[in-house]
């Protein structure tokens, strides 16, 4: 038969009423005064307003001057879910820590945490340690973290996501040797900051973009700096920036990479400050220098010079 105990989220036995509960069923639970914890194990089932923790074993600890429950941890394959806004939000992981007070859940060991509206996953995070904190909707990921939003599918060192209240995704920052990958195209950084309300995406340190254009070319962009406008299909390089573009190799310090005002595709690659491009043999320097890719074509402005080898000597 089951054992079900009520602790109240600030007082263990003052019998006071709160707001919100601390509902634990178990098959087994003991009282140790002297270490100041509850030892659940069986079937653990732990209901805190929406939230609900599923585990076959427990502990809760409680603050032994205040008599607040601090925390309760859950072991072996613990799981968690809520209900907000119209979506789940479930927590899976070997460890799961969920202090009561400051609202805060940690899961160790193969986590997984995902948010699902009308049964489709929005969002899936896995990782070695996550962290979410209820008050700041902040989720923070550690260790080969793997996040699948929409179309987009990312890897990363670390990981911190932004939520709304509704758990819509504000923004993602990604943290040590970031890989974002979406459709065909791809992006490595050191570090990559997705504003999802913007549409905006900003990578930094050793970038490099490999981008699929819709008639199935590559643009492949090296630079220490690139910023990219998915509403006005923007992109902006800077920082010792190449761009290889079938035999155009172009450098220089800044590239803007521009739409075709009627396809609204990738379709020009304009380099300022003074820049080179190679092609056929041929190397052409100049303060401007601008790439069009249908029809492929470039055109060098401002001092420009020209080397083209082996044609011989004129005596």
């Amino acid at each position: 038969m089951k054992k079900l105990i009520y602790i109240t989220t600030l007082l263990l036995i003052s019998g006071i009423a709160t707001a919100s509960s601390l509902t634990v069923e178990s098959d087994k639970q003991e009282f140790k005064d002297s270490d100041n914890k509850i030892y659940l194990e069986g079937d653990v089932k732990v209901k805190n307003g929406a939230i609900n923790v599923l585990s076959p074993r427990a502990v809760v600890e409680v603050d032994p001057k205040s008599n607040k429950v601090n925390k309760v941890q859950f072991k072996e394959n613990a799981y968690s879910y809520q209900m907000e806004g119209g979506k789940k939000h479930e927590i899976k992981a070997q460890i799961l820590e969920m202090s009561l007070l400051k609202k805060v859940f940690s899961a160790q060991g193969n986590t997984l945490s995902s948010i699902t509206e009308k049964g489709r996953p929005v969002v899936i995070v896995t990782a070695d340690k996550q962290e979410y904190n209820k008050n700041t909707n902040v989720m923070k990921a550690f260790g080969n973290v793997n996040i699948v939003y929409k179309d987009v599918e990312t890897l990363s060192n670390q990981a911190i996501v932004d939520l709304t209240k509704n758990n819509d995704v504000k923004r993602i920052q990604l943290i040590g040797n970031a890989n974002l990958k979406q459709a065909n195209s791809k992006i490595t950084a050191k570090k990559l900051d997705y504003d999802n309300i913007k549409q905006e995406a900003v990578a930094t340190g050793s970038v490099f973009s490999d981008i699929i254009t819709e008639d199935n070319k590559n643009i492949k962009v090296w630079s220490e700096y690139q910023s990219f406008d998915k509403k006005a299909n923007v992109m902006t390089a800077s920082g010792s920036t190449v761009i290889k573009y079938e035999d155009y190799t172009a450098r220089g310090p800044k590239v803007n990479v521009f739409p075709d005002s009627k396809t609204k595709k990738l379709n020009q690659a304009v380099f300022l400050g003074r820049s080179k491009i190679e092609t056929k043999g041929r190397t052409i320097e100049a303060d401007r220098i601008s790439i069009t890719m249908n029809p492929k074509d470039f055109k060098a402005e401002g001092n420009v010079k020209s080397v083209i080898p082996n044609i011989g000597n004129m005596k």
